[in-house]
């Protein structure tokens, strides 16, 4: 295979990694190219970070590789600046042949990598990373970060070595199937989602429990968030060690729905009636939550526990009169109904969308296998011609030589009768002369 490995590095923790993957490839028998982007101005990390927030762009240096279109995959490696860093983000939007091409994210952090992988800062960089890719119809693959300060996970740790020859191993295993490439992806970026959501919660309620108190706000007591906290810490954990061990995957997702209910209830719990008819809204809007992952039986699922969780709230707030089970649950009800329909709506849309363009990649490729094939047989078939025209010409060429052969023995024997004749003539003459 032939790799482009492009990156930028400010500290050179970048260019360790871009390296170090660069010969893991090349042990593997790649033809590695790489592209190290530099900028006209050089700036602080609070600098470009406010560069990006105001402007979102900057100047590069003109690169030397403009083109994607002769690699089989391409690399790109960038510092973890809360995003894409703005010079990488460049050279991405200005680099040509991303068409279908397999996009590959390496990045190094201060942080310990896993910790990052699952707060807002790394999952922003994927973010970005994958809409200037999509926007150039490439296609992001996989992922790889390790630390630019804690030797434990950094470039040349054991942590970092084996992570590095996990990359490369995904680096050269192409994608086979479109459909189960994206279906996967959105299953297992849906998954990180949930992560982010609860240590981003997480973040700001203790944030804000530290702060509003003092402000002359107070919303839950500490015992009580102590309960909300640590629902939300728990799905945190159990939903990051399903998705980093691969295994049961599927039940981080009903993990999260179940931990999303149960933290709307206990904090429903601790300050009603204060939320009012809030309490319905706020179900509504964890059902739509719910919908973006598109899978009936999540959904069905998490209508069973709010009608748990509904019936809890109702028999213990009975007198409050704000719960009304004969308008709450029709609506509950319709909603989740309406929710399905959507979702599984979208869902048909999207694998549909995904079979057609299956359908297309595979009528691409096997018209590219008809059109090389024919090449081949054209090719093989001007071979022989050519070597049919050159036996010709080699024959030609013997009988023309034999017939110059020829020719030059007639001519000489012509001359020499010619030569015989006059002096014939020339001694008869003689004869006479003498009579």
């Amino acid at each position: 295979m032939r790799i482009l490995i492009a990156y930028y590095s400010s500290g050179g923790g970048t260019k360790r990694l871009a390296d170090a993957i660069k010969k893991a490839l090349e042990d593997r028998g790649h033809l590695i190219d790489i592209e190290r982007i530099t900028v006209a101005k050089e700036r602080t990390f609070w600098n470009w970070l406010l560069l990006r927030w105001f402007k979102g762009k900057c100047e590069i240096q003109t690169p030397t590789i403009i083109n994607a279109s002769p690699y089989d995959v391409v690399l790109i490696g960038s510092p973890n600046w809360t995003g894409l860093s703005l010079p990488m983000a460049e050279y991405l939007r200005q680099l040509a042949g991303l068409q279908d091409k397999e996009i590959c994210l390496f990045s190094t952090t201060a942080m310990p990598p896993a910790m990052e992988w699952y707060i807002v800062s790394a999952y922003l960089l994927d973010i970005i990373f994958t809409r200037i890719v999509e926007k150039g119809k490439g296609r992001p693959k996989s992922s790889l970060m390790l630390s630019s300060i804690f030797k434990r996970w950094g470039v040349d740790s054991d942590y970092g070595r084996k992570l590095i020859d996990k990359f490369c191993a995904e680096t050269e295993t192409p994608i086979r199937s479109i459909k189960n490439y994206f279906l996967e992806k959105k299953e297992t970026d849906g998954i990180r989602f949930l992560a982010v959501f609860f240590s981003s919660v997480l973040i700001l309620s203790l944030i804000s429990q530290i702060i509003l108190p003092h402000l002359g706000i107070k919303i839950l007591d500490w015992p009580q968030y102590s309960l909300v906290g640590f629902i939300m810490l728990n799905a945190f954990l159990f939903i990051t060690y399903l998705r980093e061990k691969g295994e049961w995957i599927f039940l981080a997702k009903y993990l999260g729905g179940l931990s999303i209910i149960m933290l709307w209830t206990v904090t429903i719990a601790f300050t009603h009636p204060i939320l009012g008819r809030l309490i319905i809204w706020g179900y509504f809007l964890i059902f739509t939550l719910i919908g973006f992952f598109r899978n009936r039986k999540l959904i069905i699922f998490t209508g069973l526990i709010t009608l748990l969780s509904y019936t809890f709230l109702y028999f213990s707030y009975q007198q409050s009169g704000i719960l009304v089970p004969s308008l709450d649950l029709g609506l509950l009800l319709f909603s989740l109904f309406i929710v399905d329909l959507i979702t599984m709506s979208l869902q048909k849309h999207f694998i549909d969308l995904l079979e057609a363009q299956e359908e297309i990649e595979a009528t691409k490729a096997t018209l590219e296998t008809k059109i090389r094939e024919r090449t081949n047989e054209l090719k093989k078939l001007t071979e022989n011609l050519d070597n049919q025209v050159r036996e010709k010409t080699s024959k030609l060429q013997e009988k023309i030589d034999e017939l110059e052969s020829f020719n030059k023995l007639v001519v000489g024997r012509e001359l020499k009768m010619m030569g015989l004749k006059e002096e014939i003539e020339r001694l008869k003459k003689d004869s006479q002369n003498k009579k």
